[in-house]
């Protein structure tokens, strides 16, 4: 069998197959019914359509393997000579194979776990991070931005100024209209990829702490375990995100400083360059993201401290001090004092209600799969602290053991510093979010062991010299069953395709009537001052291209009762015509009645129910508030008793159908306390799924009541309904009783 030929019929009959299937299916119907029932036979279209694909290529075939192209043959020609001159220049330089692998590996790691798993891949529209909840942290900020030129004292910032308000107005402004969404999530995306950058410049700088030239060798094996032990470990132990790539950055460049010192005799010029990028980056680092950027200020302080012991500490501080105070400067020049000063307050409000409103047990059901992990830092966290106790009482002089484990102390107070940042909110997301420090502190721990092993460290140099071919084959296999090409370019069609979607077709993408909420509503939106959501989900003031009314944007993060009259003070001020009160989301995930009583109260006496869109409820301004409404009663076929009682939230789930007696227009449902009558829990339905059935009117009974805002007292509720069309309320069914001893709490607290 003649190769060239057989080379030439088999790229030539995909080639025909390909053409082939693109004919038929341009003759195929428009339109076809796919298992539907329908007594229709399309047997004979089938074996036209299988005929012709089979003939063509198959006519193909003949002429293909009979015909002797001879450009094609001297292609192959030309294609074995390059072969043979790679396979020889590789057999010379073994190693450049092990360099592409490498590269190969970090291509594919970055595609699958960066952009792809980011950008195109969870299709959920309630996970993060572009859901409505998390994405509307950042791009929610952007009209308030561009309507104020002091837009700090009209915001408040969680994650940090950068992460929030610059990336959604860059995203803003190289996009076209109606892309800007995009345009965030893909630099959002390319964030999430500085933080991968960052850990692999880290774990570099780690692999390269062991001096001399003979530790080349050492190097390359330490990097290729440390990379495929990353990649292996990412997901279930740890997990990297936007927010840290500045972080690593910082963390990569004090690694870099700190070997540098150490295994050489840098110049002046070199120490005062570094150390003055470091103090530089001090306070652009909480302008980036907050949580981080203060974290590794604490870390800053410990690496100054530690810089004394090192003979160019006084170069090392000038260069710190002047980097800290021109990047200081510079920050105070272009975003003003005052907005500095708001930004400051921002940080105490964190440091002082984050975790009290946020925290959850450590030991609890939710965690219980998931606690090896802080189990599992705790004890590198051990391990590296009785190598420093043990270096420390071995060492003659201390400046030298200090000098020498400045990058181990380094990692080993910011891990301890992430440690605390999991356990204020202790889940998996956090313990995984904070796992990476440790991880690279487990890496220097091992790359300091080989250090010291001098028989074992040159027993695998010397086999690595004396079996390189052996060993690169190994290194190679073994990166090489670590890729996932299909993992990290499944995606490369739909990827062109999504990142040039706009606005509308994302906001569509969410289902859920998002859009179909949109477009009602936005007409009269139109000429509003700014706009107010109770649901926490900020990305409606994106959405209809409007300014929060209250600069606390999310009312999840107004946690004193003063954010709670400062909310209520702006909507008395500016008053809005029209607020989002709650939709699905916000009734099965992001309920706040029970956390901010104040503002629902004053929306109650202020605002109706309006419009239910999908199940987005919107409430209009009304002087008598939802009080006004005329009383009507409605009887249900059975009491309510199906309740579940969740100890873990302090929440009673309420779930079944109403069955009602008589058809009646219903907007919405809720819960009020007998006698009460104010709302504690609001279970918006869709229209779609309410029906008539045997002469009764079914509408889906879905919401959470939340228990620790009621007092023990109050034992019986009622199940309300309101009919925005005669603005009605309506009394459903009969009261029922919640057992509060059913709820694990103490004086009224979990």
């Amino acid at each position: 069998m003649d190769v060239k030929r057989m080379l030439t019929l088999v790229f030539g009959l995909a080639l025909v197959s390909v053409v082939t299937k693109h004919l038929v299916w341009q003759v195929n119907p428009s339109t076809r019914l796919y298992r539907v029932g329908y007594d229709y036979s399309y047997s004979t279209g089938n074996y036209i359509q299988f005929f012709i694909m089979l003939i063509i290529p198959s006519v193909a075939a003949f002429f293909l393997y009979r015909s002797s192209f001879k450009r094609v043959d001297s292609f192959y020609d030309r294609v074995v000579e390059v072969a043979k001159e790679i396979f020889l220049v590789l057999d010379k330089n073994k190693e450049s194979v092990l360099v592409i692998a490498i590269a190969v590996f970090w291509v594919f790691s970055l595609m699958e776990h960066g952009f792809f798993r980011n950008l195109v891949e969870d299709k959920n529209p309630f996970h993060a991070p572009f859901d409505a909840y998390h994405e509307g942290e950042k791009v929610g900020f952007l009209y308030t931005f561009l309507g104020n030129h002091e837009a700090l004292k009209h915001m408040f910032l969680i994650h940090g100024y950068f992460l929030e308000v610059l990336t959604s107005y860059l995203a803003y402004l190289i996009t076209p209209e109606n892309h800007s969404l995009m345009g965030f999530r893909v630099l959002h995306t390319l964030q999430v990829v500085l933080s991968w950058l960052g850990v692999i410049w880290i774990i570099w700088e780690i692999a390269k702490f062991i001096p001399g030239k003979e530790n080349k060798t050492l190097f390359k094996l330490q990097f290729i375990l440390f990379s495929v032990i990353l990649i292996f470990l990412e997901g279930s132990f740890f997990e990297l995100n936007y927010q840290q790539g500045f972080f690593f950055i910082q963390l990569g460049l004090v690694f870099y400083f700190l070997r540098k010192l150490s295994n050489s005799q840098p110049s002046s010029k070199f120490i005062l360059a570094v150390s003055l990028l470091i103090g530089f980056s001090i306070p652009l680092g909480p302008l980036y993201s907050t949580k981080y950027g203060l974290m590794f200020s604490v870390v800053f302080i410990v690496f100054v401290f530690l810089l004394f012991f090192h003979k160019e500490y006084k170069l090392s501080l000038l260069g710190s001090l002047l980097g800290v105070i021109s990047s200081g400067s510079i920050a105070s020049l272009v975003l003003g004092f005052e907005q500095l000063l708001e930004l400051k307050k921002m940080f105490v409000y964190l440091i002082e209600y984050y975790s009290p409103r946020f925290s959850a047990p450590l030991l609890s059901d939710a965690n219980e799969h998931y606690l090896w992990i802080p189990q599992l830092i705790i004890a590198i966290l051990i391990i590296c602290s009785v190598q420093l106790i043990v270096d420390f009482k071995k060492s003659q002089k201390h400046q030298s053991f200090f000098q020498e484990n400045m990058h181990i102390i380094v990692l080993l107070f910011l891990s301890i510093l992430a440690l605390k940042g999991a356990l204020d909110l202790s889940n998996k997301g956090h313990f995984k979010e904070v796992a990476s420090p440790s991880l690279l502190l487990l890496f220097v721990l091992i790359s300091n062991w080989l250090g010291k092993s001098a028989n074992f460290r040159i027993f695998i140099v010397n086999s690595y010299r004396s079996h390189k071919t052996t060993w690169i084959l190994i290194l190679v296999f073994f990166l090489a069953v670590n890729m996932h090409p299909k993992e990290a370019f499944r995606h490369i069609k739909p990827y062109w395709k999504y990142i040039s979607a706009n606005d509308d077709f994302l906001i569509a993408s969410r289902k859920y009537s998002y859009f179909e909420a949109v477009e009602e509503m936005r007409p009269e939106v139109k000429d509003m001052e700014c706009f107010y959501t109770l649901n926490s989900e900020a990305v409606w003031y994106y959405y209809f291209k409007k300014p929060s009314c209250s600069r606390y944007h999310m009312l999840q993060w107004a946690i004193p009762k003063e954010a709670s009259h400062e909310i209520i003070s702006s909507l008395r001020d500016k008053q809005p015509e029209v607020i989002l009160f709650s939709n699905y989301n916000s009734s099965r995930g992001l309920v706040t009645s029970h956390l901010n009583p104040e503002v629902y109260t004053f929306v109650y006496k202020n605002y109706r129910p309006y419009k239910l869109v999908g199940n987005h409820w919107f409430w209009k301004k009304s002087s008598g508030g939802i009080h006004g409404a005329q009383l009507i009663d409605l009887e249900i076929n059975k009491k309510i008793t199906n309740l579940v009682y969740a100890n873990s939230e302090a929440f009673v789930f309420l779930d079944g159908v109403l069955k009602l007696k008589n058809i009646y227009n219903i907007d919405a449902l809720y819960i009020a306390s007998v006698g009460q009558e104010l709302p504690i829990a609001v279970a918006v339905h869709d229209a779609n799924m309410v029906r008539v059935k045997s002469g009764f009117l079914e509408i889906p009974l879905s919401l959470k009541i939340p228990m620790i805002s009621i007092s023990p007292g109050t034992k019986s509720f009622q199940v309300w309904g309101y009919s925005s069309a005669n603005h009605e309320r309506i009394k459903i069914g009969q009261k029922f009783e919640l057992d509060h001893t059913k709820i694990k709490m103490k004086n009224n607290e979990l």
